[in-house]
Parts: structure tokens; C-alpha cells; sequence
């Protein structure tokens, strides 16, 4: 995710060299043309180029909108798995706490039951964030998962580690920690996770429908053809700046449409992407925390990027 305010112009060119290329290269290429020929029929009335631009704006700015939508709620999903974990894990300590003070539990198996349970949360992230986003960055995590839960070394998949969860959760009734009606305050943030999953998955592995892109890229490319003659005609005498009239008009639609593409896939391991790896870092310190034992560094941006 990108948090600078200002845009790192090599980032900016990774995306946009070749279509910008090539809308200069034909806004060069018409005026050029005309000049040398000083053929009318070069000149293509400008209404029409007007009005295609004009219904280019309104299908640019609902692509832009439906990726961003995309985007905000693959960030809103991840977020969700943070509220979930620490609203769990803040209910099995104020469970286990009760059940200290009522001599249910001792406070050594209630210490290991809430770490247990921290460990099920963040591995469950790190899951998730593995399925998601494959070779994912690091920020340095630093809590031992196989010392909080070592029922979990091997477990890779986020919904095995959810069933898991959720198994501890009864154990947790049958060893005192957990009173009877507890699970009925609990079983939400694990629907809440398992939510949370779901709209990741599906968006990971379903994209936008690929005709409404084809077709804004398709007459992205046929605006940016007919622009530079377009211009031409209000301005013949003067063609090259016609021609850059002409680039800025056709480059703006062009970088609109880069910015929807990347916005649209958030999970494709470039600078535009939900920061899973910030997320999962900001989790295990917020449970170790709660736990009141050592947890990672508070993930930072680098560079201006957050992971």
C-alpha cells in the first residue's frame, strides 16, 4: 500500500511506460503526418471526438470506482481479521480471569489456554495471508507460534486452523476455563473470521468481469487514435501543439485506467497492495499485548510502501 503522498516516478513508469509510450508516439505521429501531406482528410471533425471522450470520462470513472471498491473491501476483510482475533482473545481472558477467581482453573492452564489461543489467531492469519498472497513480504515477526500453539506445526490451511479453534473452545468448557455460556459470545468472531476468509478467497480468485475491462481499455485505445486528429482540426496551424493537447487528453484516460488495473488486484504482490504482512505484524502485537508478553516492532512503511 502506498502511503507517501508524493509518487516515486520509477514506480509510476513500471506501469505506464508502454501505454503512455504509445499514446505519444501516435499524438507525435498524426500531426506529423499532416505536415508533411497537408491533407485535410487528416482532420477528423472534432464533435464526435468530443462527445466519444465525454462517455470515455463517465465508463473510466465507474471502472475506477468498481476498483476501488475491490480494493477497500479486501483491505475492510483483513481488517476484520484483526477486530475478530483481539475481540476473541479479549474474551478468553476475561473468561479465564473469571474462572481464576472463582478457583475453576489454575492460573498455569489458563495462561497456556490464552496463548493457545493466540497462537490459533495468528496462525490462522499467517494462513490465510500465505493462501492469499504467496511468497508474501516479512516485517520481522518475532513470537514463537509453535511454543503458544504446538498442535499447530503442522497445519497450513486457514480453515483447518479455524476447526482447531474451535474444538479448543469446547475443550476450554471441559477444563474450567470457559463457562457454559461462553461460547455464545465466542462463536460470532469465529463467523467473523470465517467471513473474513471467504471475501478474501473470493476476490483472490475471482476478478472483475473481464469484458467491462476489455472494453474501457478498447475505448481508451480508439480515443487516444482519433484525439490527435480530433485537435488538429481546431488547431492546423499550430500541429504540435495540437499533438499535445492531444497526449494529455488521451494520457489521462490511459493513466486512469493503469490505476484502476492495479487497484483491482490487491493481492498481486505490488506496491498498490492491501498490506497483508502490516495486518498480520499488527496482530501478533496487539494479542501479545493483551497477553502481556514481548511482540514484534509496530510495522512501518518502507520506503513510502506498506506490506
Amino acid at each position: 500500500m502506498i502511503v507517501k503522498a508524493n509518487l516515486d516516478p520509477r514506480q509510476v513508469a513500471r506501469y505506464t511506460a508502454a501505454p503512455l509510450a504509445w499514446a505519444a508516439g501516435w499524438a507525435t505521429v498524426a500531426p506529423a503526418a499532416f505536415v508533411l501531406t497537408d491533407d485535410d482528410r487528416l482532420l477528423v471533425p472534432f464533435p464526435p471526438v468530443a462527445t466519444i471522450g465525454a462517455a470515455l470520462a463517465l465508463i473510466v470513472a465507474f471502472r475506477n470506482n468498481a476498483a476501488i471498491a475491490r480494493w477497500n473491501e479486501a483491505r475492510s476483510a483483513w481488517q476484520n481479521v484483526l477486530v475478530a482475533s483481539r475481540t476473541l482473545l479479549r474474551q478468553i481472558v476475561a473468561s479465564t480471569d473469571s474462572a481464576i477467581a472463582t478457583g475453576a482453573i489454575d492460573t498455569d492452564v489458563a495462561v497456556a489456554f490464552r496463548r493457545e489461543t493466540a497462537g490459533h489467531l495468528i496462525t490462522f492469519a499467517r494462513a490465510l495471508a500465505d493462501q492469499t498472497r504467496p511468497g508474501h513480504r516479512s516485517n520481522g515477526r518475532t513470537l514463537d507460534i509453535v511454543a503458544l500453539s504446538p498442535d499447530l506445526d503442522d497445519v497450513r490451511r486457514p480453515d483447518q486452523v479455524l476447526v482447531r479453534l474451535a474444538v479448543r473452545v469446547k475443550d476450554g468448557i471441559r477444563l474450567g476455563a470457559l463457562g457454559q455460556f461462553d461460547p455464545i459470545s465466542i462463536e460470532p468472531q469465529l463467523v467473523a473470521l470465517n467471513t473474513a476468509q471467504g471475501v478474501v478467497e473470493r476476490i483472490a480468485t475471482t476478478p472483475t468481469p473481464r469484458q467491462y475491462d476489455y472494453f474501457t481499455r478498447r475505448t481508451i485505445g480508439l480515443f487516444s487514435l482519433l484525439a490527435p486528429f480530433g485537435v488538429l482540426s481546431l488547431a492546423p496551424d499550430t500541429p504540435w501543439v495540437a499533438a499535445a493537447v492531444a497526449f494529455v487528453a488521451s494520457g489521462t484516460f490511459v493513466m486512469l485506467a493503469v490505476t484502476a488495473a492495479a487497484n483491482d488486484e490487491p493481492f498481486s504482490g505490488r506496491v498498490t497492495d492491501v498490506p497483508i504482512d502490516a495486518v498480520c505484524t499488527q496482530l501478533e502485537l496487539d494479542l501479545a499485548t493483551i497477553l502481556d508478553i514481548p511482540g514484534p516492532a509496530a510495522p512501518v512503511a518502507v520506503d513510502g510502501y506498506l506490506w
